[in-house]
């Protein structure tokens, strides 16, 4: 009887594909084991750390104060933080800072450009001294950044804090051509209107009106002092003029209506 047996060829590369498949996994794993290995030594390294920090487009706000808030130092890591996240703490801890850009370049420099609020006003304080009003309702003590130009005085707004930053808000939603004529600007409050102001222009008008009716009412008020003598104009419900006559002495009444 004929027996039939297989090639011994056969047998051997049959022998030969399970070793295939562990020399397979050998590699991969020293593969990662040598990825993990390189990858170590890249963040022990100075490669990984940051080596410079630029500032840029900060008038208001020190150097310091914006690194400081954006939670970086030198020798931190490069990597440590992505760049929305350190955005979003400048401008949660600053509050005249708008917005700021975060710059990584490799290896080792960040560079974060400041996008301050503009000054809306400035405030004459009890001892004298002047602080420009950013748009936040932030407070800047003047060094050499000099006045806002053609921008309204604050005056006797000590201990109103939120009703400032509020009033605040208000003027950075105003084109700047419609506060060119506010000369300065004082709470007012009545029990009406506890939010009421007086506004004094350099065209030599009194305004009456609340910091609510502020945007709505300026946009109307050039139109009655470019073409009204000065007076005293109230701007609530109703918007009233009464013009100021000349007494004897020279200076201006308001004629009673």
């Amino acid at each position: 009887m004929l027996k039939v047996v297989k090639p011994i060829e056969n047998r051997e590369s049959d022998t030969r594909k399970p070793r295939r498949g562990k020399r397979w996994k050998l590699g991969l794993i020293l593969a990662l084991l040598l990825a993990a290995g390189l990858s170590l030594i890249f963040f022990r390294s100075s490669l990984s750390r940051i080596q410079q920090i630029e500032v840029e487009g900060n008038v208001y706000v020190d150097r310091s104060a914006v690194i400081e808030a954006a939670g970086l130092r030198i020798g931190g890591q490069f990597f440590g933080s992505s760049a929305e996240s350190v955005e979003q703490r400048v401008v949660a801890n600053l509050n005249a800072v708008e917005k700021v850009t975060v710059d990584k370049n490799f290896p080792g420099t960040v560079r974060l450009i400041v996008d301050e609020y503009d000054p809306v006003a400035y405030e004459l304080l009890e001892d004298g001294s002047i602080q420009a009003l950013l748009g936040s309702g932030a407070e800047i003590k003047l060094r050499d950044q000099g006045l806002p130009a053609e921008k309204p005085m604050l005056t006797e707004w000590a201990g109103r804090e939120e009703e400032k930053a509020k009033l605040c808000r208000v003027l950075d939603s105003v084109p700047d051509s419609l506060l060119a004529d506010l000369s300065e600007i004082m709470p007012w409050p009545s029990e009406a209107y506890p939010d009421k102001i007086r506004i004094y222009t350099r065209s030599r008008f009194e305004v009456e009106t609340t910091v609510a009716l502020l945007k709505e009412k300026l946009e109307i008020l050039g139109g009655i002092t470019e073409t009204q003598a000065p007076g005293m104009i109230k701007m609530l419900e109703a918007n009233d003029l009464v013009p100021f006559v000349s007494t004897e002495d020279g200076e201006n009444g308001v004629i009673s209506p």
